[in-house]
């Protein structure tokens, strides 16, 4: 009799042991799913930043495929890809997101710069210690290091 009680109360034991392990595991593949497609949205804004290098730099433009200066590149790729509106100047777009280092920024996390505490210049951080941003009218939407000039500020828009 107390053999057969043990032994029903190990198998209901092992049962609910079963079921913590299956809600574990799922957990655990929606939380890489979920990481997987964040990863690939930045992928998608590096690439698509990418895409647009050569393009015309038009101050006052926000459409890369007529030209644009910095911070309507980084507004265009942001409502393209992720759908996310941006702010429209450089320093407005800053005080967007939440602040990154440099050592921990993400592929289309967005590098501002400028000098004396004003925000003049936005880029795309697109991995690598590289930037691409619509840099001025004579070269146009290009690819740089990182720190071509000191970053003021990094800030990643995605909740992540």
């Amino acid at each position: 009799e107390e053999l057969w009680l043990l032994q029903n109360s190990l198998t209901e034991k092992t049962g609910e042991y079963d079921e913590y392990l299956s809600v574990i595991t799922a957990k655990k593949e929606a939380e890489a799913e979920e990481r997987a497609r964040k990863e690939a949205v930045r992928t998608s804004i590096a690439d698509t930043a990418l895409s647009f290098i050569g393009g015309p730099y038009v101050y006052g433009g926000s459409n890369p495929n007529t030209g644009t200066d910095c911070s309507g590149f980084t507004k265009y790729i942001y409502e393209q890809v992720t759908g996310i509106s941006l702010n429209r100047t450089a320093a407005a777009q800053s005080t967007q997101g939440h602040p990154v280092s440099a050592e921990t920024a993400k592929p289309g996390d967005l590098v501002f710069y400028g000098s004396s505490g004003s925000i003049t210049h936005v880029a795309i951080y697109i991995g690598n210690g590289q930037v691409v941003h619509a840099a001025n009218s004579r070269k146009g939407i290009i690819q740089s290091d990182l720190y071509y000039q000191t970053p003021v500020k990094i800030v990643s828009i995605l909740d992540d």
